[in-house]
């Protein structure tokens, strides 16, 4: 069958439990999936089929038993910043293009003790420091809807290699919208926790900017995959205590969300606002009432101030100690980095403070008026090539207006500030240039139930039906 490669985790499960499908069979098809999308996507840092096939034999067994964990036999993408044992690790990064993980991320312990089967590691850009995924280590991934384009950055890999149908699972990490941007350009499903969901790497604790979540092609997998990762674990002292979250939700009736299509911003493309705009007629079918609210976020400001505090936490740690001769292995964009980076200690302060701030305008405009959500587009346009240098080319021009080509076209940052925010990405359809599009839905602090009931119902609506039925080209735009 032309698709058997896009089933959905959810049905993989029953089906290796039913006998209908075997897992070892299965993943064999969809090694078959990952070598042919290499030759267009490219979205493989590298495969991991001996210990993967093992696995597989293992789940077979384990079915035949009864003693079936509750990923057992579901192959998993994981991206490469996510560490697994025994793994290359060099963050896409010549300079450390030798370096392997000497542990397992908490999430992929997690994964692991459910029984899924991680099998191959998706790109990620240099640092994962980049809105694309292109390093001199690894090439350019492309968007498997439209090849030419971008898939989104740092998790590009996982949203590109969800598209190609590679897995139905795929790890995501997000420092300024990097699960959410590849998810909403692939036309998958991407989930930013709040601070402290998930249990987060040794040494990570401080960066509250920054968490791992998941990635899934439907809304149902999104469930399942953030109940095996929440948690406490060992190695993490941050982990807030977790209760699973449904899997069956109600209708929106008597729901009140606040919209801001771009927080204000005038460059906003049409056919991203005209897909967000059928999503909200189908929340409104299920019963939510849904207003526009005024918001001006100065996004020139919010992206400045949290790149600063990134460097304060995250760049400086990776391009301080870089030798001088080996300088000439750094990307473009990490070049531009590491030559900040000489400059004075960046402070992690004024993210603080302008998080604080947003979070009184919030609280003043949409909580503090009985909304219980809030929705707003991921980016303000597709039109992204693939391997877009924002060194090289630092303006972007969207809708006659020239916008900062690094992160001036994201929609993502202020809830990197907003760290205690859950927002889940959803798709919302194609636009023009054959590119998926995506909205973010966003609720208060720590209220993750909200969010996925009404991506539950987004996923529900009958507005979304069309555009989730088909499948990528994995070739140029049509």
């Amino acid at each position: 069958m032309q698709h058997t490669n896009y089933l959905p985790a959810t049905e993989l499960l029953a089906q290796f439990r039913t006998g209908t499908l075997d897992p070892a069979d299965y993943l064999e098809t969809l090694i078959e999936a990952a070598h042919r999308q290499q030759a267009t996507v490219n979205c493989a840092a590298s495969l991991h089929l001996d210990a993967a096939r093992a696995m597989a034999l293992e789940a077979r067994r384990r079915y035949a038993e009864g003693t079936a964990r509750p990923l057992e036999g579901v192959p998993v993408i994981i991206k490469e910043e996510t560490s697994v044992k025994g793994w290359p690790r060099p963050l896409a990064s010549l300079v450390y293009r030798d370096k392997i993980a000497t542990e397992n991320h908490p999430i992929v312990d997690k994964l692991l003790e459910a029984g899924a089967i991680p099998y191959f590691q998706a790109t990620n850009p240099e640092f994962c420091v980049l809105g694309h995924t292109w390093s001199k280590l690894y090439g350019v991934t492309g968007n498997p809807w439209a090849t030419a384009y971008s898939c989104g950055g740092s998790s590009g890999g996982s949203g590109a290699a969800l598209a190609a149908g590679v897995a139905p699972l795929a790890t995501g990490s997000d420092m300024a919208g990097s699960i959410r941007l590849p998810a909403s350009l692939c036309g998958v499903y991407g989930y930013k926790p709040p601070f402290g969901r998930l249990a987060c790497a040794p040494g990570d604790e401080y960066m509250a900017q920054a968490v791992e979540g998941p990635m899934t092609r439907t809304f149902d997998d999104l469930v399942l995959m953030q109940n095996v990762l929440g948690g406490a674990h060992p190695n993490s002292y941050t982990t807030l205590p977790f209760t699973p979250l449904p899997t069956e939700y109600g209708d929106l009736h008597g729901v009140r969300i606040a919209y801001s299509p771009a927080f204000g911003h005038p460059a906003l493309a049409d056919d991203i606002r005209r897909n967000m705009m059928t999503a909200l007629d189908g929340l409104r079918e299920r019963g939510a009432v849904i207003e526009e609210v005024a918001l001006h976020w100065d996004l020139e400001e919010v992206n400045r101030v949290l790149l600063e505090g990134l460097r304060a936490l995250f760049v400086d740690e990776f391009m301080r100690d870089i030798p001088h001769a080996e300088l000439h292995k750094l990307n473009s964009y990490t070049a531009d980095l590491h030559e900040k980076a000489g400059g004075p200690r960046a402070s992690v302060m004024p993210s603080a403070a302008l998080g604080q701030r947003l979070q009184r305008e919030m609280q003043g405009k949409v909580w503090g008026k009985g909304y219980s959500a809030f929705i707003c587009a991921s980016m303000l346009t597709t039109d992204l090539a693939a391997d877009q240098d924002p060194v090289a080319e630092p303006l972007l021009d969207i809708n006659g207006h020239q916008i900062d080509a690094y992160l001036g076209w994201c929609l993502t940052p202020p809830f990197n500030l907003l760290n205690r925010y859950p927002v889940m990405a959803v798709p919302t359809g194609l636009s023009e240039l054959g590119v998926p599009t995506g909205m973010q839905i966003v609720a208060n602090a720590y209220d993750d139930e909200t969010v996925f009931r009404i991506g539950a119902n987004h996923a529900r609506a009958g507005t979304s039906q069309l555009f989730i039925e088909r499948f990528p080209t994995m070739g140029p735009a049509a």
